[in-house]
């Protein structure tokens, strides 16, 4: 009986609204605690214990526990769940063990991992997790490139099991996007380029200036439905 500790933020059923599989149905599994500080961060209640009370926002459980949380949210229809953030994988113990877990009830369900890319998958965790969506943070975030692109981490994701979602501002932070996807040796068929933003308006404007872009070089696109559906509402 594992009692490895795994910090939570919020579990929720939704859609996925972003990337290779957005309009799924998906229960989401928000970690807590992140090693950056995107200035535009929209989930900024999983890190920033200035502005978010820590003892408000952050569940400790067992990975015991946290199957069964799990288990007991997780529609019998639903087939897909989300490890989110925060940054995921600064839990990857605690995360192995809650997919094995979970499994064990539920073989049907398939885990995704939604990360920012500075950390390398373990072998253990690789192993189960379906499909990593790796999303790199470019200069707009405020961090310096030293912290947001650790090359030796992103070229360790597997091949044909992990993408690119890279947040953009608008055409100038493409030379920059470029490179990094050159730096991660991810081909571009497996690039997505989302628009910035949690405004439905302010989305649809960066969208519609972002599409020829991704045309000309062969990026895929996506939107943030979940945002043009509920704006920046928790637990959507």
């Amino acid at each position: 009986m594992t009692k490895t500790a795994l910090h939570l933020n919020e579990m929720f059923v939704s859609i996925q609204g972003e990337g290779p599989h957005a309009g799924e149905p998906a229960l989401f599994v928000r970690t807590a605690l992140c090693n950056l500080s995107c200035e535009w961060c929209d989930t900024a209640y999983t890190w920033d214990w200035a502005r978010y009370d820590r003892a408000s926002e952050v569940r400790t459980v067992d990975v015991e526990q946290a199957s069964r949380l799990v288990l007991s949210e997780l529609p019998a229809h639903v087939r897909l769940v989300i490890l989110t953030g925060g940054e995921p994988l600064l839990q990857q113990l605690a995360l192995t063990e809650l997919i094995s877990e979970v499994q064990e009830e539920r073989p049907d369900v398939r885990f995704e991992v939604e990360t920012n890319g500075t950390r390398a998958p373990s072998p253990g965790l690789s192993a189960l997790v379906a499909l990593f969506v790796v999303s790199p943070k470019l200069a707009h975030s405020g961090i310096s490139s030293g912290r947001r692109i650790r090359p030796a981490a992103l070229n360790a994701f597997p091949p044909g099991r992990s993408v690119l979602k890279v947040v953009i501002r608008d055409g100038a932070d493409f030379a920059e996007l470029h490179t990094v996807v050159e730096a991660c040796g991810f081909d571009r068929d497996a690039v997505w380029v989302m628009p910035e933003g949690t405004d439905p308006a302010l989305l649809h404007a960066r969208m519609a200036e972002l599409v020829p872009l991704c045309i000309e070089h062969g990026y895929k696109v996506t939107g943030r439905l979940h945002v043009t559906l509920w704006g920046d509402k928790r637990g959507k």
